[in-house]
């Protein structure tokens, strides 16, 4: 396994494997309204990463987390004039590795992936009709998804981090049957 140099606070080094962090941030279950969440990077500063989001969907279409106003190492994704350079998975794939990348859609039809909307989820029952900041938010489309616990993964672009990086998005989970979200970032380089 390749391993990366890692500036912590105040300096100091250590090594972690290039790739899939562990999560750093979970969340799961039904909490109405927008919620920002601060996710800590601070150990990865320097390091080039992708930020990586895996929802694992509930029982049912009433699941579509929708997540706003992503921000990172002084970069913010708000989804207002396009897709931010953000990918979807294509085939709901068990693991990071097997993932087939596709270019975020705007769509109310992208059934088992993430795509960009506004205005609410075509599902009843669950989402804001509202985003989080402006009027733009990407959401994980779960009707048509055949069953219980299928793996949707959004990937950003590529971002050098800064020394003292920070993290944050904007979340809502309106539904009944949401699943959970899991936040990594997938370390390319030092």
């Amino acid at each position: 396994m390749l391993a990366t140099r890692l500036r912590g606070a105040g300096g100091a080094g250590y090594s972690a494997p290039l790739g899939l962090t562990a999560s750093l941030d979970s969340i799961s279950g039904e909490l109405a309204g927008w919620r920002t969440r601060n996710v800590d990077i601070s150990l990865y500063s320097g390091a080039t990463v992708r930020p990586v989001f895996l929802y694992v969907s509930g029982s049912s279409f009433t699941g579509d987390i929708q997540l706003d106003n992503i921000q990172i190492g002084g970069n913010a994704y708000d989804f207002e004039s396009s897709s931010d350079g953000f990918e979807t998975d294509t085939n709901n794939a068990l693991t990071y590795g097997a993932v087939t990348w596709a270019s975020l859609v705007t769509s109310t039809a992208a059934y088992g992936q993430w795509a960009r909307d506004s205005g609410g989820t075509t599902s009843s029952g669950t989402g804001q009709t509202t985003a989080g900041s402006g009027t733009w938010y990407v959401y994980a489309e779960t009707s048509s998804s055949g069953t219980p616990s299928v793996r949707f993964w959004l990937r950003g672009p590529s971002i050098v981090l800064p020394s003292d990086p920070t993290m944050s998005y904007m979340e809502a989970r309106v539904g009944a049957t949401i699943g959970s979200l899991d936040v990594y970032l997938d370390v390319t380089a030092s």
